[in-house]
């Protein structure tokens, strides 16, 4: 009885190992294959995005995110690491992230404020949020929970260009929607 439990684990054992060393090998192939995005958001502190932002006469884009939020991970991957997104907000935008519990202080207009305060400062309510500012560090607007990459791109131009100073979101994302559809 004995010989044929040890026989059994030794097989299921067996069994296990091999299917584990299958499964490694067809996802080495996989991994090995994918084209990976090399090119990354460049994020700056809170401080040094207020100054480059003003320096060149540029929107700051501030992410508010906690070490605990699911969405803010989300968002970094599939947001934040679109090409798309990369490539727009190198040319027109400075980013800026801030972890929405920290103690750390930060320069804000002639004064110092810790990232908890900033959040409470800017009306941040839920993770992740985005915060908009112009190049005077001057609030625009927040954007509260996970944004669609496509979207999170509208919303770059439409700020970026100063669109929000001649029509409503809605009506420029139809103007920009009906551009795309003719193209």
């Amino acid at each position: 009885m004995n010989k044929r439990k040890i026989i059994l684990g030794v097989s299921l054992l067996s069994i296990a190992l091999l299917a584990l060393g299958l499964k490694q090998s067809s996802t080495k192939g996989f991994v090995g294959t994918r084209k990976k995005n090399k090119q990354k958001i460049t994020w700056n502190s809170f401080d040094k995005g207020t100054e480059l932002a003003r320096k060149e006469n540029k929107f700051l884009v501030v992410d508010f995110y906690t070490d605990w939020c699911h969405w803010c991970k989300v968002m970094d991957k599939e947001t934040y690491g679109n090409i798309d997104v990369i490539k727009y907000a190198q040319k027109n935008v400075v980013m800026a992230k801030i972890n929405a519990e920290t103690k750390e202080k930060f320069r804000f207009k002639n004064a110092f404020y810790t990232g908890r305060e900033l959040t409470m400062m800017f009306g941040v309510r839920g993770f992740p949020a985005t915060v908009f500012l112009d190049s005077k560090g001057d609030f625009i607007t927040l954007v509260s929970g996970f944004i669609q990459a496509d979207e999170f791109n509208f919303i770059l131009k439409y700020l970026s260009e100063n669109w929000y100073e001649k029509m409503e979101f809605d009506e420029f994302l139809k103007k920009e929607k009906g551009n795309k559809n003719k193209s």
